[in-house]
């Protein structure tokens, strides 16, 4: 393997990791990618748990990471 192709694969495993979007409550059910997200850089869409679900622990009610492209969605209110 290149040194070209191991710097390739570091800048794709960073991708989005800094983006950060704040979402509310009239935002949910969540899903990324969302519906302003551009269609030559999604992926397929996931939902994502976030909010009062009884189901998840109280860490993942305030943000959720895509597994996807690896956004960070904050709960704001």
């Amino acid at each position: 393997m290149s040194q070209e192709n191991t710097n390739s694969e570091a800048d794709y495993k960073k991708l989005n990791i800094t983006n950060e979007v704040k979402v509310s409550h009239k935002d949910l059910p969540l899903h990324c990618p969302t519906n302003v997200s551009a269609l030559w850089c999604s992926h397929p869409k996931v939902f994502l748990p976030l909010g009062k679900a009884d189901t998840i622990d109280e860490a993942e009610k305030k943000s959720v990471r895509c597994p996807y492209c690896g956004t960070l969605y904050v709960l704001i209110d």
